[in-house]
């Protein structure tokens, strides 16, 4: 960042300004759990003499993503504007600025700052009409935010601008910055001994400007000084007193003559270095004084940028924070009679976890995030999942707790019921029914089965997609649709019934459906009727709701009228009130339970007797055994679930506070 008499050399020469013509902006990012506030960013403009840069102007600020009442911090940028000879010159040198910048966002948050990086740079200059520019690929965050803090760019300023005007020894200053920066991204647990390690070397940095300070603030020679600490420095024997000095002043002045902390700091960094020490030493000494070296490492390098005493104890009193450390832990059982718990195809059982954010709140520093977690298991048809507890784990600080999170607002359980598991097993058994047509001969009559067959696996697999999204009601329809493929099939496997003809007459009903013209219809039947003689195709056919599986799903069918229909009937079942809060809430995805079971039970109901009554019909083979039990366990769940479903679960007059969630 800067080097020894004040100059910033570590930025690599942009040029002379003086005489340059043009202007470069230059754009940096970074991950970041340091942010500014929506309102707030840092606005600076000064000079670095060393470097030709006169009037170059910097702002940094976080990206907000999302609308004005709950935005999600993303990354933070960095931009640097002012004159330099050419598009390269201006990211050379605005680079170590950005960079100098970062660091500081970090050391004023004490959180973690990741790396600031070019993401962008062109010329600025006003009326130009050829510009130069060159873009690196950096994706805009997405997803999860990181636990953070919100951090005040008045504060930024005074300490970037302080340190900008030292007259002396920045290198090491600049050298112990970077290792606490080191410190912060390694602050997490497991990981405090390599913060621990950096914050030594950090500290080894500052020695020698805390004793040249004193030697100033008390008007002694370097000498002088050591005979104040009881430094023999005439000893012939004891020629190397001055890093005998630099040892008592950093045990007295850095570290506060805390010389428990100091011992544990000074033996765990010569354990590493050396190599005398395992690793579980190290770690355990680090244990004990960690948290105590970044505050006294973070008040010196605070009392040599000499501050306002006002600035320097906000910034004293920011505590580190430990932003990496947080993991989200769910507990529970496995429940079910498997060989392997884990689903068909992978090795373990799992949970799929998601989590969204549904509103931030902040404060002067910190942000509450009211996220949902949704789970969803994934383990064996026949094993389900049971959550037990939930918890947040961390670093704790100034004595908190564990998070227990089981009775959170905003925890979904997806776990899924025995019902849904059903939909699953029934794939299977129509593909296996599928694959065994391959080599049959087909005729026309049979041919136009097995297609309406088809549309009842295409309702199936679309009913059980949007029952597996929450949205059991929105599946009642297509559960209609299947039905009603299923009952034609009933109707074609009567004993005394008239057989294939059944969908011959379905078929030949589909020309009114669409609107031809009566002789086209009664040309096409003729037709139809001389190339299948022989074939008994009635005239008229039953509606489907004279089969026994009509009515035997008669609850189904009555709601999925309602959805179809538009009434409130179907509406209530999306609406949750609040009797607290007085305010009604319509649910887009319902919660797994009575209603859910009723569909996904009926569904499977539906498509494995279809499949029964198919493969009778079209001679195709299936696991029968299988396939009756499934049903019988169908039925069983379908009687219990239709009767404790609630089809009215909220009524009474439309409360005044309304909202809509996913």
């Amino acid at each position: 960042m800067d080097a020894e008499g004040g100059a910033h050399d570590e930025v690599e020469g942009a040029g002379n300004a003086d005489g340059y013509d043009k202007e470069y902006a230059v754009v940096f990012k970074a991950h970041s759990s340091a942010r500014f506030a929506p309102d707030d960013e840092l606005e600076l403009t000064f000079d670095v003499p060393s470097l030709g840069l006169s009037g170059l102007r910097v702002r940094a600020f976080t990206r907000w993503e999302g609308p004005g009442d709950g935005p999600l911090p993303r990354e933070l940028v960095i931009e640097c504007c002012g004159r330099a000879g050419d598009l390269d010159a201006a990211m050379r040198g605005f680079s170590g600025i950005a960079r100098s910048l970062g660091t500081f966002i970090g050391f004023v948050g004490n959180v973690r700052v990741g790396s600031v990086e070019m993401h962008l740079a062109f010329e600025s200059t006003p009326n130009s009409v050829d510009r130069e520019i060159v873009e690196v690929h950096i994706p805009d965050e997405r997803g999860l935010v990181a636990e953070g803090r919100v951090i005040r760019s008045d504060l930024v300023a005074a300490a970037f601008l302080a340190y900008f005007t030292r007259p002396a020894d920045s290198l090491r200053l600049n050298r112990a910055l970077h290792h606490y920066e080191l410190a912060l991204r390694n602050w997490q647990l497991g990981g405090e001994w390599l913060s621990l390690n950096h914050l030594w070397i950090a500290a080894e940095n500052l020695t020698k400007l805390v004793v040249r300070k004193l030697m100033t603030d008390r008007g002694r020679t370097q000498e002088e000084l050591a005979h104040e600490f009881g430094v023999v420095t005439d000893d012939p024997c004891r020629p190397r007193w001055p890093d005998e000095l630099g040892a008592r002043v950093r045990v007295a002045h850095i570290f506060d003559d805390d010389r428990e902390t100091y011992r544990a700091a000074n033996d765990a960094s010569n354990g590493i270095e050396h190599g005398y020490w395992d690793l579980d030493k190290v770690a355990a000494h680090a244990l004990r004084c960690t948290d105590l070296t970044f505050s006294y490492v973070r008040r010196t390098i605070l009392d040599l940028l000499d501050l306002e005493p006002a600035v320097a104890d906000k910034l004293m009193a920011i505590k580190v924070k430990d932003v990496q450390s947080l993991r989200r832990v769910v507990r529970g059982r496995l429940v079910g009679i498997a060989d392997d718990p884990a689903m068909p195809g992978e090795r373990y059982p799992r949970l799929e976890w998601t989590v969204s954010i549904d509103s931030v709140d902040q404060d002067d520093s910190t942000f509450r995030f009211h996220q949902r977690d949704t789970i969803t298991p994934r383990t064996h048809p026949d094993v389900g999942f049971q959550i037990e507890r939930m918890e947040v784990r961390g670093r704790l600080e100034e004595g908190e707790a564990t998070v227990n999170m089981s009775d959170a607002p905003g925890v979904q359980d997806r776990s899924i019921s025995r019902a849904v598991r059903l939909l699953d097993q029934v794939v299977p058994l129509v593909d296996e029914a599928t694959s065994s047509t391959a080599e049959r001969a087909w005729t026309q009559a049979s041919r136009f089965a097995f297609n309406c067959f088809g549309q009842g696996v295409a309702c199936s697999q679309a009913a059980a997609a949007l029952i597996r999204a929450g949205q059991p009601i929105e599946a009642l329809p297509l559960l209609t649709g299947l039905l009603a493929t299923a009952a034609r099939f009933e109707q074609m496997t009567e004993p005394s019934g008239p057989g294939l003809g059944v969908i011959v007459r379905v078929v030949l009903d589909s020309l009114n459906e669409i609107g031809a013209d009566e002789d086209v219809t009664a040309s096409a039947e003729a037709r139809v009727k001389e190339r299948l003689a022989g074939l008994a195709v009635p005239d008229t056919l039953a509606g489907p709701e004279t089969t026994s599986l009509y009515q035997g799903l008669g609850a189904e069918v009555a709601l999925a009228e309602s959805v179809i229909r538009g009434t409130y009937t179907a509406v209530n079942m999306h609406v949750q009130r609040d009797a607290t809060t007085a305010t009604s809430t319509f649910h887009v995805a319902i919660p797994a339970g009575p209603l859910t079971d009723m569909v996904a039970s009926a569904a499977v109901i539906a498509m494995l007797e279809l499949l029964q009554h198919a493969a009778s019909l079209l001679d195709m083979t299936y696991d029968q055994e299988r396939t009756e039990a499934i049903l019988g366990e169908a039925r069983a769940i379908n009687e219990t679930s239709a009767a404790r479903t609630d089809l009215f679960p909220w009524s009474g007059s439309e409360p005044p506070g309304q909202t809509i969630a996913e």
